[in-house]
């Protein structure tokens, strides 16, 4: 895979002499990505391309390469990868469709691909596929402007969806794999990698059908004891199944039966692809959950409610308040306020402020042996109205204190997009934009400690 993430050489065969917008250009997207390496355009048409040496075929290079691109129709992918063979190239990515998401002549040459894979030696991704991302060193081979993002989170996909809306589809991305239809490199050999990586501590999986299952099962097990591994696995109903096979030529499976294996290697397995962002910032941010008793601050007694309902949706039940802690908020409260778990604390902002109020009950639940994990709920309002925003004085509070709880929030007002960057600016506490999703994360977290501190004979 090394060759594949960090090639010190790339010869990328079939690219067009055209240049600018609507061009699809990937020598230019390379360049502008911050790839340093040496490239090798293959153009039988053009002696020059964009300032550089075009070479007839890839044998013409007659220079040591350690990736070859492959853009060209189908109809030429299997001669072209001979080509390579001869070269001496190690590793190719073929970008093309028309295989086994295709027709039977297209499943026959991507069979062709496989038995040439395993005979000459040569390591293949794809076809089908925008091939990799490394934001570390400035390489990718998509052939669409994707974001260069240094984070700790490896991708591993069949689909460039997650390439091009990382935001949307997965959060942020260091590092990515576009497996496509998995010809030869498969969810094993990416994981393997990305197991390895230093720069990878949350690696997450959108997964259509699992190749190498066999392999990749017990490795994902040993895996999850080191780092996070997240998985959504689409084509759960028959309409998707179907479109996974026309997609990538992935068998989907039976749902049921790899969610049951999947889960027993303890990976968070996601019910939903939407989840899969907050999924991700909140295994890469916090600590694990050691047990299941939360303490909720809020400005609000509905929301406080409301979250008690999603706790005990999700095992959780609400953490018995030391003395102390109901103490230090009672000191800034009215005589008249009875205070418990949910712990209301408007009546204090009243009459201190929000940011004492809110920065006193806070530190007061993360020093209280009794609770495991905290539910914040603050307002997002706009600047004039800034006074409210509590986003600074949590901050203050969780840096000086231990990362051994969660804090994680909901927040809600007209300036929630701002609000949320400023909550998240020192990655300590993270926000979601539903009550569900907060308590959903929570769960993850307990999720997290159990498999730390599983067996050690793997499954659980």
């Amino acid at each position: 895979m090394h060759q594949f993430m960090d090639p010190k050489s790339v010869a990328l065969i079939g690219i067009s002499r055209k240049s600018g917008p609507g061009s699809f250009k990937l020598m230019e997207i390379m360049s502008d990505f911050g790839y340093s390496g040496e490239i090798y355009p293959v153009n039988p048409n053009a002696g020059e391309i964009l300032g550089k040496k075009a070479y007839p075929s890839v044998t013409a290079v007659k220079k040591k390469i350690d990736l070859a691109v492959i853009t060209t129709p189908r109809k030429t992918t299997l001669s072209i990868l001979q080509d390579c063979v001869a070269a001496n190239i190690k590793a190719a990515i073929v970008v093309n469709q028309g295989f086994n998401d295709a027709d039977c002549r297209g499943q026959q040459m991507q069979q062709q691909m496989v038995e040439m894979a395993a005979r000459e030696g040569i390591r293949i991704l794809g076809p089908n596929t925008l091939g990799v991302i490394n934001s570390f060193t400035g390489f990718t081979t998509s052939f669409m402007p994707v974001t260069k993002q240094r984070v700790g989170v490896g991708l591993i996909c069949q689909s460039g969806i997650h390439f091009v809306g990382p935001t949307q589809f997965s959060g942020m991305i260091g590092k990515g794999v576009d497996l496509g239809n998995s010809c030869d490199i498969g969810f094993y050999d990416a994981l393997k990698y990305f197991a390895e990586d230093p720069d990878i501590q949350v690696i997450a999986i959108h997964m259509e059908g699992l190749n190498q299952g066999k392999d990749f099962l017990p490795l994902a097990a040993r895996v999850v004891k080191e780092k996070p591994i997240v998985v959504h696995k689409s084509g759960r109903s028959e309409t998707g199944a179907k479109a996974a096979m026309s997609h990538t030529g992935s068998l989907a499976g039976n749902y049921k039966l790899l969610q049951t294996a999947l889960k027993q290697t303890g990976v968070t397995f996601l019910e939903e692809g939407g989840q899969m962002p907050y999924a991700v910032k909140t295994l890469r941010n916090l600590p694990p959950m050691k047990g299941n008793r939360v303490a909720v601050i809020t400005y609000s007694g509905g929301a406080g409610i409301m979250i008690s309902d999603g706790l005990e949706k999700h095992g959780f039940r609400l953490a018995f308040l030391s003395s102390e802690v109901i103490d230090q908020v009672a000191a800034l409260s009215p005589g008249w306020m009875p205070l418990s778990n949910p712990l209301d604390i408007w009546p204090a902002v009243m009459l201190h402020g929000a940011r004492k109020a809110y920065s006193v009950a806070l530190k007061a639940v993360l020093k209280d042996p009794h609770v495991d994990g905290i539910i914040c709920v603050a307002i997002a309002p706009l600047p004039e109205f800034s006074f409210l925003n509590v986003s600074e004085a949590l901050n203050d509070v969780v840096e000086t204190s231990p990362a051994e709880k969660p804090v994680i929030g909901w927040i809600y007002g007209p300036n929630t997009t701002e609000v949320q960057m400023q909550f998240e600016s020192k990655n300590r506490i993270m926000i979601y934009p539903t009550l569900e999703l907060a308590t959903q994360a929570l769960s993850w977290l307990r999720d997290r400690y159990k498999i730390l501190t599983r067996d050690e004979r793997g499954f659980v």
